[in-house]
């Protein structure tokens, strides 16, 4: 008999289908019974039962700003690329107001956290085996150690983002929250069971950053279910399309993405046709639409839940998009960490374009096994090129396909899937 000891899952992101983190959590734990599988969380989009049924969602009881910044509170969260920097978010009606707060406070509010008897009770209830988490905010680590200590579980810890790299940098009080960061991260690496990365970059960087070994799991793609749907001929159409699907974030993959619809706007203008498609939320579209859409042959749709319509889009492209940006803020915080639709591209066999700074571990993962053509400067003219080239060389084509569904086994959800549960299994027993 499986053995299938009780998760509890403490997060900023939940199982969802709209970030990459929850499809990542619901890929992983696929198989896992529901009834085994709880979740603490303060995600504001909303959380299917697919994978899990038992869900805590964190109020101001359990985590808020202190006062007197509490008062200025407009919801729950405000989730980061990954969520993993969620925290209570703070409201401001007026432009002016909004930019005092930032210039005063940057990214530092401090925040308070409580294991309150309502939370102990459905925990509690619960009786879980073991502590999942992926941290988050300072009020997040606080809480996440407070059940710790309660319940004296097995804890296992996934890092998603270099966050800690990033965050607490501006504002009044970054100073003594970047301080409180460091000593929560150092005392919970130090007493987790298991610690976990996204990627193998990742891995190696904070295993010597904090003296403890850690594995990486990442998206696991189903090939038994989505493997067949892939790309079987490799001509263009007469305009062909590029894609991009996932989401866009500031400190992510904004810039760089702007790059590319300057150059698919460039390269219609000059006589070449072509249409660039972006596949996001529709927030993203309402926030990003108009530093994207700047030729008619750019168009922004809302990204669908349908997994077999996800898949058949990958593989009906002309070639998929991956930018990530180049500026020294976002490599700092996205340095190791690896695009959860990166299996998914590579499974689709679709030349892929890869854009971005070269020292982050996409386009290191990239530039090593071949499956993408890279443009590593930043520059429209070098990454236009590379459009043109990607479209019309035919070799070239076959080749980046050849690869990347060859790198595809890397990701293959039976194994994957299966390590990473037999870590929640041995930690839950150690």
């Amino acid at each position: 008999m499986v053995d299938f000891p009780r998760v509890l899952f403490v997060t900023p992101v939940a199982f969802n289908p709209y970030a990459g983190g929850g499809a990542t959590f619901a890929s992983l734990f696929q198989g896992w019974p529901k009834d085994r599988l709880a979740t603490v969380h303060n995600d504001p989009a909303p959380s299917p039962k697919d994978t899990c049924e038992q869900y805590f969602t964190l109020g101001p009881d359990e985590i808020d700003f202190v006062w007197p910044f509490n008062i200025l509170r407009q919801t729950v969260t405000a989730p980061g690329r990954s969520g993993t920097q969620s925290g209570p978010r703070l409201a401001y009606p007026r432009h002016w107001i909004r930019s005092v707060r930032e210039f005063i406070l940057g990214d530092s509010v401090p925040e308070r956290a409580q294991l309150t008897p309502r939370l102990s009770r459905w925990i509690e209830h619960f009786r879980p085996d073991v502590i999942y988490t992926i941290l988050g905010s300072n009020g997040l680590m606080s809480l996440v150690e407070d059940i710790h200590r309660k319940f004296a579980l097995p804890l296992v810890v996934h890092i998603m983002d270099d966050w800690a790299s990033a965050a607490h940098r501006k504002g009044l009080f970054a100073t003594r929250e970047r301080r409180r960061m460091q000593l929560h991260l150092t005392d919970i690496f130090a007493a987790a069971t298991s610690c976990l990365g996204i990627s193998t970059a990742m891995c190696e960087a904070f295993g010597e950053r904090y003296g403890r070994p850690f594995r990486p799991f990442q998206y696991a793609f189903d090939f038994e279910a989505w493997g067949s749907i892939q790309k079987r001929e490799f001509g263009v159409k007469p305009v062909p399309d590029l894609l991009y699907v996932g989401s866009i974030f500031k400190n992510a993959q904004l810039e760089s993405l702007v790059d590319c619809a300057r150059a698919i706007a460039i390269l219609n203008d000059t006589g070449f046709p072509i249409r660039l498609r972006i596949a996001t939320s529709a927030a993203n579209k309402a926030r990003f639409g108009a530093s994207l859409m700047l030729h008619p042959n750019i168009a922004i749709d809302t990204s669908s839940a349908d997994d077999a319509a996800f898949f058949q889009a990958l593989a009906d492209a002309d070639a998929l998009l991956l930018p990530v940006n180049f500026d020294h803020d976002s490599v700092e915080f996205i340095r190791y960490s690896m695009p959860t639709k990166v299996p998914a591209y590579l499974n689709s066999g679709t030349p892929i374009l890869a854009y971005g700074a070269p020292q982050t571990a996409q386009m290191r993962y990239a530039d090593d096994g071949g499956w993408a053509l890279t443009v590593t400067e930043r520059s429209q003219e070098k990454l236009a090129a590379a459009v043109k080239r990607i479209m019309g060389d035919q070799a070239l084509r076959k080749a980046l396909s050849d690869a990347a569904r060859a790198t595809a086994c890397n990701h293959d959800a039976r194994r994957v899937r299966l390590a990473f549960q037999n870590v929640l299994r041995q930690s839950a027993h150690h």
